[in-house]
């Protein structure tokens, strides 16, 4: 018996690693076609294609999703374009299992859903939904059992830019925390150019909500102020940082500060130049 093939099929695997044959996932999506429809054939259509186009056991499952599968919906933003809300989906969407060596699903998933306005037909909505699906998780289409209207059901993304989240457990963008930063670079200075070029360039490196960001803090910050030792290489002091560094809040989604924390403070000696002290750094 070769643990490479398909036991339903008996070709090899298309992902040996995770035990995914293509050809019999996508028989099994279109035997479930007459199981399921949204009442309208284009919808249908248009999701039928899209779970066709599946090629690896990474791929998004595109469903229709009932409406009651919704539950806990809060409105978190609205404007003219769009009317946003977080809401918990009971089923959860398709993942492929290696072991059970099928498709399970993620139960009570916080998820988005966008009602788009101003459309004038099905077809503009399905437009959206494609051009949704390059930046950020598509779950799925749905409709208001009120009001009618199609939803698009996307994974929990960052409504400022309006693209997937880097982190969604932690709600954070890179892309909007950066340019955060970069906003507020004419708010602070050291007084030196090449301190203040490294700073910046550290703070631009940023890629999770854990990354440490680098800052410049003027020495008024520092109280309790005590050595705590001292040799030919440095002095270190320890002391607490008024403000406090920055750390990621996932709830109010923005960057908080922890307050009167205790730091050290060390003193290098014998450097000859910035360029030394910022390699230490």
């Amino acid at each position: 018996m070769s643990y490479d093939k398909c036991k339903k099929c008996n070709e090899l695997y298309t992902d040996i690693d995770l035990n995914w044959c293509k050809q019999c996932q996508i028989k099994d999506l279109k035997k479930k076609f007459t199981k399921w429809t949204s009442g309208n054939e284009k919808i249908d259509n248009f999701i039928q294609e899209r779970q066709l186009e599946i090629d690896s056991p990474q791929s998004k499952i595109l469903e229709w999703i009932p409406y009651e599968q919704f539950s806990d919906i809060n409105e978190v933003n609205n404007d003219d374009l769009s009317t946003v809300y977080s809401t918990l989906w009971k089923n959860g969407p398709l993942y492929w299992d290696s072991e059970d060596v099928e498709y399970s699903r993620r139960d009570s998933l916080k998820i988005t859903l966008k009602y788009l306005h101003n459309l004038q037909n099905i077809e503009e909505f399905l437009n959206e939904v494609k051009v949704n699906s390059i930046n950020m998780v598509v779950y799925g289409i749905s409709q208001n059992s009120n009001s009618e209207e199609y939803i698009m059901v996307l994974q929990d993304y960052c409504i400022k830019c309006n693209k997937g989240y880097t982190d969604v457990w932690n709600k954070w963008c890179k892309q909007c925390q950066t340019n955060n930063l970069k906003k507020n670079f004419i708010n602070w200075t050291s007084g030196n150019e090449k301190i203040d070029n490294f700073i910046q360039e550290k703070q631009l490196e940023i890629d999770s909500p854990q990354s440490t960001i680098l800052k410049w803090i003027p020495y008024e910050q520092f109280s309790d102020i005590n050595e705590v030792n001292n040799d030919d290489l440095s002095t270190v002091y320890s002391a607490k940082w008024k403000s406090g560094p920055i750390y990621w809040d996932k709830y109010i989604k923005k960057d908080i500060n922890y307050q009167n924390n205790e730091i050290t403070l060390k003193y290098l000696h014998n450097l000859q130049n910035i360029e030394e002290f910022l390699n230490e750094v």
